[in-house]
């Protein structure tokens, strides 16, 4: 059975790799900090600007079963984890509540991603609490919705 984790993983590394920001560092399973039960905690990815770090778990669940139930011990997981850290997660079998808890906590982020057709929708929110994240310039790519002129209400 293929491992869908790594694969997501990977694909979202190169994603961020794709952003081609100069000075930008992107690690992969780095030890950082330990986990809920004491144990070392290896994240998926960290990324690195400018002295600014950010972690990021990353959790998929393409298949049936019932990996997902781990998703809310990842959050206690996270809160011992000593630089901020975000979830990433994908997958059609992963209900309802558990994606609601995760979003709502204000670091749980969902992708759309499957191994045959790769990303669809939350690229682009990923990208901006990133870069948000890291002190980055997150609206320079939204300059066509800059104001520069008063609003002039006409009667």
């Amino acid at each position: 059975m293929p491992n869908f984790g790594n694969r997501f993983r990977d694909e979202l590394i190169n994603i961020i790799l794709d952003w081609n920001i100069d000075g930008l560092k992107v690690y992969s399973e780095a030890y950082v900090g330990s986990r809920f039960i004491g144990s070392k905690r290896k994240l998926d990815i960290v990324i690195e600007y400018d002295n600014n770090v950010l972690g990021i778990e990353v959790k998929t669940q393409q298949t049936g079963g019932t990996a997902y139930q781990k998703l809310p011990y990842t959050l206690e997981d996270i809160n011992r984890i000593p630089i901020p850290t975000i979830i990433v997660f994908s997958g059609d079998e992963i209900k309802q509540d558990v994606k609601a808890l995760l979003i709502s906590s204000g670091v749980g982020i969902e992708l759309e991603w499957n191994a045959d057709d790769g990303f669809g929708f939350g690229v682009d929110i990923f990208k901006q609490r990133v870069l948000i994240e890291l002190k980055l310039d997150w609206l320079q790519e939204q300059q066509d919705k800059l104001i520069t002129d008063k609003i002039i209400f006409e009667e």
